[in-house]
C-alpha cells in the first residue's frame, strides 16, 4: 500500500513539473519552454535567417553570425551582458519556418519577443 501511495505521489509531482516547464505566451501560437521561445513564421528558412540577422542588428547585438539554406538556418549573437543569443530556423512546411530563440542560460522572454517582432517586420520587406 505504501508503494502505491509513493508511486501516485511521484506521478502527481511529475505532472506538476510538466505544467511548470511549458507555458503559453501572450503571443498566439508562441510558447516558451525552459527559456526557449518558439513560434512559426510565414517565410522560407533562408529569408527568415536574413531577417533574423537584421533583427539582431536592430537590437544592437554584437558578434552576429548567420548561416541559412532553403531548409534551415541559424543566427548567433551576443547581448550587452555577453550572453549568447541563438536563433534556430527550421522548415515547417511550404513557406513556413519554425523559429526558436534562446537567450543566455535561462532565456529572456522580453528580448525573444522583441527579436520575433523585428524578424516579422523585416520579412514584410523581403
Amino acid at each position: 500500500m505504501k508503494k502505491a501511495i509513493l508511486a501516485i505521489s511521484l506521478l502527481g509531482a511529475g505532472f506538476g513539473l510538466v505544467n511548470l516547464t511549458a507555458c503559453q505566451t501572450e503571443t498566439p501560437g508562441a510558447t516558451e519552454t525552459l527559456g526557449v521561445y518558439s513560434t512559426s513564421i510565414d517565410g522560407s528558412p533562408d529569408k527568415v535567417t536574413a531577417a533574423a540577422q537584421k533583427a539582431a542588428a536592430d537590437l544592437n547585438l554584437t558578434e552576429i553570425v548567420g548561416n541559412g539554406t532553403s531548409v534551415d538556418g541559424k543566427v548567433t549573437a551576443k547581448d550587452a551582458q555577453g550572453d549568447v543569443v541563438t536563433i534556430n530556423i527550421e522548415q515547417a512546411g511550404e513557406n513556413v519556418s519554425k523559429v526558436t530563440i534562446h537567450v543566455g542560460a535561462t532565456g529572456d522572454e522580453a528580448m525573444s519577443k522583441q527579436l520575433m517582432d523585428k524578424i516579422k517586420s523585416h520579412l514584410s520587406w523581403l
